[in-house]
């Protein structure tokens, strides 16, 4: 997505709005597709030790478990709301901490995971140098990072982007009708939208990773655009100066409406890298 609202993201790794607000987001069985791949670059067996950053509600980390019930593992997520949920999912089988991907090396001591696994959130994180240093201090010699995005520069197809307009516009323009306060759209994308699969392997080879970077395309339906439409960051950026909420509301109408009319799907590329320390 582009338009000025080409965003799921709005909280942060490193502080920012809740990451409850992108748990409908999480839960879309689509999205889900997009962790499989990234899942399989997860080392298993020889009981490893695994950080998953960036956890929320520990869905990603109990198909972990699922697959590999000999691994330690911990999350970390900076909303308390998403640990309690997690920690409700799995219980006794992890252990979640609160923390953001720049605190790692003050959670934890130094080399004491195996595997570092950042899945769907590596475009939240704000200072990605100073995330990947501190993981690099957690990681063992050897240990390997793996992370994806849907969400970075180049991850949407060209002949898709007359969708995302017609749908910002199509909300737009109901705003508009029903006298809500539009204010002029910030241009500017959040940094972790703007980088390029490309800036994500100069950042690991300047952090002393060396990386293996892969490239898959996923098809993406309605299901997956509303859940898309309620994330704070999209909601605010297709119709600013609107309460989110509000936003969200009627970017779901717009939707509907536009798949009542034509019915489509989109097109997004995921980015995977698996990474050790050079």
């Amino acid at each position: 997505m582009n338009v000025q609202a080409d965003t799921e993201c709005g909280s942060s790794m490193n502080g920012g709005h809740t990451s409850s607000d992108y748990a409908a987001l999480r839960r879309d069985p689509e999205y889900a597709e997009l962790n499989r791949a990234l899942l399989d670059l997860v080392p298993a067996g020889a009981t490893p030790t695994v950080l998953d950053l960036g956890c929320g509600d520990g869905a990603v980390s109990e198909r972990m478990l699922l697959r590999d019930p000999t691994m330690t593992l911990v999350g970390v997520d900076p909303d308390p709301a998403l640990l309690e949920a997690a920690r409700a999912r799995l219980g006794h089988r992890a252990r979640f901490v609160e923390g953001d991907a720049s605190s790692v090396s003050r959670l934890f001591p130094p080399g004491v995971f195996d595997v570092v696994v950042l899945a769907n959130c590596i475009h939240l994180v704000p200072d990605l140098a100073s995330a990947l240093e501190a993981i690099g201090q957690v990681l063992t010699s050897g240990g390997r990072l793996v992370f994806n995005s849907a969400f970075y520069s180049g991850a949407e197809r060209a002949a898709d982007l007359p969708r995302y307009a017609e749908l910002v516009g199509t909300a737009r323009s109901t705003a508009r009708r029903r006298g809500l306060p539009l204010t002029r759209a910030d241009s500017r994308r959040p940094s972790g939208l703007r980088r390029s699969a490309g800036d994500y392997e100069a950042a690991l080879e300047a952090a002393g990773f060396k990386a293996v970077r892969t490239e898959r395309e996923f098809t993406l339906g309605p299901r997956f655009l509303t859940a898309l439409c309620s994330t704070p960051m999209f909601a605010g950026a297709a119709l600013p100066g609107v309460d989110r909420h509000i936003a969200a509301e009627l970017l779901t109408e717009a939707l509907r409406e536009l798949h009542d009319r034509s019915p489509f799907t989109v097109t997004r590329r995921c980015v995977y890298f698996s990474a050790t320390r050079a």
